[in-house]
């Protein structure tokens, strides 16, 4: 419960409709969830108005609303700002006590990478004894317990509410994915972020940015948004890398495979059953890393969380073991050992970059062939889609191009757009209908064979027109071990 009066301190307002004195007993921006005497505010969305809902919002006992537009509800208070999204961020701030600000919080941003990159700064700052919090594409952990996401980053007042579990939990840090969209979207406003990393920048998201160029510049405002006393992390084998570094105000540390001058530099690694070792050169010498983890893009995942660790003045034992106590990530190459004698991976993989990422990553391990089962996301970037086409031919013996997200697109379409990247049709299977298509290749799949399933990782669902259909890859290949078991 707030006095409607302290939140409006902190604002910026057009003009006020009603009396400011009265209390705020929540805030919501859905108004299917709204409350009595709680707060609405009207966002404007891609799918809808927020304004459109005020009335529904005011019937379930809403009473106070920030909007654009201010209209005539009986014993309402309208606040009109200019843009709500921006409003919304410093409201759900204050509303909360600002829970940002009690909190050492690491943000990670770029097209891959985020999500392995949190979870093992996660695991480092656990076993530096930080309480870490986390928010991820794949799930949240508010300091008690573990959820599934919703979305990469979350909306400006769920982060805040999910931080102030975590203050609440007894939690002193956090580390969370910053996506393009949340920064263009004012999520992420009002967190004063103590470390930034930048993995890398590839194809992606263009149906919401348009441009690459506009692309980088929303990834390049976390930097932005840093002071001299905040630590910038970025990836200087990215062309990007140098960009970010002069443009941010923050104190740089870097990593890289090539460049000599790096923070962190890669030495070497080997690879072994279940995993690797990667010899690193960091500030006070050299470090020795083992993780389960395989391919050279988890070797820039890790190095990114290493960096992250020096610049915060992690000390190196707890950097190693947090990195080794990581097994695994949710939808990121999850390894499966067939009965056949083959290998299944299934792999979050959606743009060409990380395609060509977890391909060669498996290739690398020498399977007798390489068999992959992809599609591409309906109502997104179709440009890509040839892109993801060539990628898989250059490092697949057999392609089985089926349906990943069609959303409200035909996913014959959407393959037909694949193909046209494809130049050795021969190596192609069409088979729409994605449960089909894993077991045809995991059926295929004989001794020292490989499979990787790739684009959807550790979703649990398909998304059909506007139905989100239960699915999960994992599943699928679950069953099919069960069933060749059984069998045997």
């Amino acid at each position: 419960m707030m006095h409607l009066e302290k939140i409006l301190e902190h604002l910026s307002v057009v003009e006020v409709h009603g009396s400011t004195d009265r209390f705020v007993a929540e805030v919501f921006y859905d108004s299917r969830q709204v409350q009595p005497e709680s707060a609405f505010v009207a966002i404007r969305g891609f799918q809808t108005d927020g304004h459109r809902f005020i009335k529904d919002a005011y019937r379930r006992g809403a009473r106070v609303f920030f909007v654009e537009e201010a209209q005539s509800l009986p014993g309402a208070t309208m606040v009109v700002v200019r843009n709500t999204r921006q409003a919304l961020a410093k409201i759900a701030s204050v509303f909360f006590n600002e829970p940002a600000r009690k909190l050492k919080i690491v943000g990670i941003t770029g097209t891959n990478g985020k999500t392995t990159t949190a979870y093992l700064i996660h695991s480092i700052l656990r076993s530096a004894h930080w309480k870490p919090g986390l928010i991820s594409t794949i799930s949240t952990f508010d300091g008690e317990q573990w959820q599934e996401a919703e979305r990469t980053t979350p909306e400006s007042l769920d982060i805040q509410r999910l931080m102030a579990r975590m203050v609440q939990h007894g939690s002193r840090s956090a580390v969370m994915e910053v996506s393009s969209h949340a920064l263009v979207l004012h999520r992420v406003d009002e967190i004063p972020f103590l470390a930034a990393v930048f993995t890398n920048l590839t194809r992606d998201h263009l149906d919401f940015h348009k441009t690459e160029e506009d692309y980088f510049r929303a990834k390049q405002k976390l930097f932005r948004m840093l002071d001299e006393n905040r630590k910038a992390i970025i990836n200087l084998d990215d062309p990007y890398g140098q960009r970010i570094i002069e443009a941010t105000p923050g104190e740089v540390f870097t990593y890289s495979m090539h460049i000599p001058q790096a923070t962190v530099k890669y030495l070497s690694h080997q690879i072994f059953p279940g995993g690797m070792e990667i010899r690193l050169r960091v500030p006070e010498g050299e470090m020795m890393v083992e993780t389960s983890l395989v391919g050279q893009f988890n070797i820039y995942n890790i190095m990114a969380a290493v960096t992250t660790a020096v610049a915060l003045g992690i000390q190196s034992t707890f950097i190693t073991q947090g990195i080794r106590q990581l097994e695994r990530v949710p939808g990121r190459c999850e390894v499966y050992s067939l009965p056949t004698g083959a290998t299944a991976y299934v792999d979050y993989a959606h743009t060409p970059d990380a395609l060509v990422n977890i391909l060669k990553a498996v290739w690398e391990t020498q399977p007798r062939n390489l068999i992959v089962v992809f599609g591409a996301g309906g109502d997104r970037d179709a440009g890509k889609r040839p892109l993801m086409g060539k990628a898989a031919e250059d490092y697949a013996d057999t392609i089985f191009l089926t349906s990943d997200n069609p959303r409200s697109e035909d996913p014959q379409k959407i393959i037909e757009d694949i193909l046209q990247g494809i130049y050795d049709r021969s190596k192609v299977r069409v088979v729409p209908e994605r449960r089909e298509a894993i077991l045809q290749a995991l059926q295929m799949a004989g001794k020292h064979d490989a499979v990787v399933i790739a684009g959807k990782g550790h979703e649990t669902y398909q998304v059909v027109g506007s139905r989100y259909l239960p699915f999960d890859d994992r599943q699928v290949v679950r069953e099919f071990i069960e069933e060749r078991k059984e069998n045997l």
